[in-house]
């Protein structure tokens, strides 16, 4: 890990927050399609160091996520033969301002989250077929988090509300929006294993509660999610860091939706598990640059899509 002064800089890079909530970026169903599946938090945008955060400045960053699951399943799991494809791009664009500020011993910051997506989903059971190309998703607002860094441990507690900005037709299930607001409680920490901080494991966690859906007046069903990553830093030379690690998630639903809704039935619940690896590349100044490459296979999925993601995620620190 590059360092600044003893012991911190970047290569623990604004790995809380949002994530990549790209406006129900991950169309999920359990029976087809139905207006309420999705989510404003997918999972599988943060790993390794998940819930540390970089020092006192301003830091932009761009998720780009390729996800193409050709696989639905039902409540116990099992595959839906029903013609199932969903391909998704979505380009997230996050903006963030670490301040001096200290409350409760930690740094407090914000930032804004902008997600543009394309998506392109078949049912041929049901007859659908819609796409969205390049269009803007729901914003996220992060109005205030903490942030605290010891010798051997960091942690993070954020509060975020998700306002339903993108277009949303519930006829149209690549709608770049849901159609409803979301809070997020975001927890989580990371611990050092030596003194140098080089080997890490850390988890973050998500809980996401959802307001009524425009049309449908259905509320969906909170959701709880895990992302979590063990890496270690290898100083390659005086301008690069490499840490390569492994990272796996997990999301449940963790309460009914309000009322059943075409394609779906309140009381079956979604969850959706993955895990895969990751290799990040650090730029220590002047360029305070990172490049960090994730690929997750997702399994056991109930009433959501399985399949496989990539993520390609662009930093930089000013």
């Amino acid at each position: 890990m590059a360092k600044t002064g003893s012991k911190r800089i970047l290569p623990r890079f604004l790995c809380i927050f949002c994530g990549l909530w790209a406006a129900g970026l991950f169309l999920t169903a359990s029976a087809g399609f139905c207006a309420t599946a999705g989510t404003h938090y997918p999972m599988g945008t943060e790993g390794v160091l998940g819930a540390s955060t970089p020092p006192p400045g301003f830091h932009y960053r761009m998720y780009n996520t390729f996800y193409n699951p050709t696989t639905l399943t039902d409540d116990s799991g099992e595959k839906l033969d029903i013609g199932y494809d969903l391909d998704v791009f979505a380009s997230v664009h996050r903006f963030i301002h670490v301040t001096d500020k200290k409350f409760l011993g930690a740094e407090v910051l914000y930032d804004v989250i902008v997600p543009v997506l394309s998506k392109d989903v078949s049912i041929d059971a049901m007859g659908i077929s819609d796409s969205e190309s390049l269009s803007v998703g729901d914003i996220t607002i992060e109005p205030f988090a903490l942030s605290w860094h010891r010798p051997a441990w960091d942690a993070v507690a954020a509060l975020a509300v998700i306002a339903p900005i993108g277009e949303f037709d519930a006829d149209k299930p690549a709608s770049p929006g849901l159609g409803y607001w979301s809070g997020m409680l975001t927890l989580g920490g990371t611990l050092f294993f030596d003194e140098q901080k080089t080997w890490s494991a850390s988890a973050l966690t998500r809980t996401l509660v959802h307001g009524r859906q425009k049309d449908t007046d259905i509320r969906p069903g909170a959701e709880f999610v895990v992302e979590w990553g063990i890496g270690k830093e290898i100083p390659v030379s005086p301008g690069l860091v490499v840490r390569p690690g492994i990272s796996g998630c997990s999301t449940w639903q963790i309460d009914d939706d309000s009322d059943d809704g075409p394609g779906t039935v309140a009381s079956e619940r979604k969850q959706n598990h993955a895990l895969g690896a990751e290799i990040n590349f650090f730029f220590p100044p002047p360029r305070l640059m990172q490049v960090n490459l994730r690929f997750l296979r997702e399994f056991h999925a109930e009433n959501s899509p399985e399949g496989s993601q990539f993520i390609i995620t662009l930093s930089k620190s000013w």
